[in-house]
């Protein structure tokens, strides 16, 4: 894809190629092209075919009419698994009851955005991105324009099942602190579970029956030990996120771009560091091109 990419925009310089140095998924990969994206309205759209193109002149229509995010909606999903559509529906409810921020059902990527809403997500710099959660969280004028999304027009997909579980955990664990919450919540239940159980034994041994130990003993002792794990792995999730942000690593790095102006400022005045970066890095690999082959032959090492 990439060699193919850096043919067509040899030969069209309105083509921009931008090649990651190493996959960092399909968020981040957005996130890259947001960054450097400096026209009026910026479309972010899949290569699968399955959203279809010739929907984008209806989206920027409504930019101009004044909107400033306009979500592309499906209205059925041809070619996918009643598991996908199962699973799909219910994370976007899970979600919608958990998280603050209202979450648009069955929006993938598929948006417009303005050019003032498309510089607003470049001062969200969080590893582990969800962005359908961030543009919805922006506020601005939003709309949504529902389309029909037809069945994938060749290959397989690339979002296995594990992506799309780390996709969810993203989500929820981002725009949602309802776990840590309900820990709580599990706690205080299952104290006042075992006050019943203490007092309907109480009662029991007043009234001179055997009350019988081992069950109980094992059942209290499986379930709090469940709760106890249970609750530092949910804690264990959002301390592990607090340490992968902590670390301030850059979301991405270029490899190779392709009719990218390094000497241009970005727009709006902010250039995240991951720009400043792959700048630097494009222009260091121009420059050992230039050299030709032979280049590195001459070095003489001591």
């Amino acid at each position: 894809t990439g060699a193919i990419l850096n043919e067509l925009a040899a030969a069209d310089p309105r083509l921009r190629v931008l090649s990651l140095a190493r996959n960092s998924g399909h968020q981040i990969a957005c996130t890259a092209g947001l960054d450097f994206a400096d026209g009026d309205a910026v479309v972010i759209i899949d290569a699968d075919l399955q959203d279809p193109p010739e929907v984008i002149p209806q989206m920027l229509e409504l930019i101009a009419q004044g909107y400033d995010v306009v979500h592309a909606q499906r209205e059925q999903r041809e070619g996918e698994s009643a598991f996908k559509r199962g699973t799909a529906r219910l994370f976007y409810s899970a979600l919608g009851r958990l998280s603050k921020t209202t979450i648009i059902e069955d929006c993938g990527d598929f948006r417009a955005l303005s050019a003032q809403a498309a510089e607003a997500p470049r001062h969200f710099r969080e590893p582990h991105r969800f962005l359908r959660g961030l543009f919805a969280m922006l506020g601005f004028r939003q709309c949504v324009l529902r389309f029909k999304r037809h069945e994938r027009y060749a290959g397989t997909t690339k979002y296995t099942l594990r992506k799309m579980v780390r996709l969810a955990s993203d989500a929820l664990f981002s725009f949602s602190s309802t776990p840590v919450r309900a820990i709580l919540w599990m706690a205080a239940g299952l104290w006042a579970l075992s006050l019943v159980y203490l007092g309907l034994n109480l009662y029991r041994w007043s009234m001179g029956e055997t009350v019988p130990g081992w069950t109980s003993i094992i059942f209290l002792l499986t379930l709090y030990t469940g709760l106890i794990l249970a609750s530092i792995a949910v804690i264990g999730a959002y301390v592990g996120r607090i340490f992968e942000q902590g670390q301030n690593r850059p979301l991405y790095w270029l490899a190779d771009a392709r009719n990218i102006a390094l000497d241009r400022p970005s727009r709006g005045g902010h250039e995240p560091r991951e720009v400043r970066i792959s700048r630097a890095l494009v222009a260091l690999r121009g420059e050992l091109e230039s050299r030709g082959p032979g280049a590195l032959a001459e070095v003489k090492m001591p």
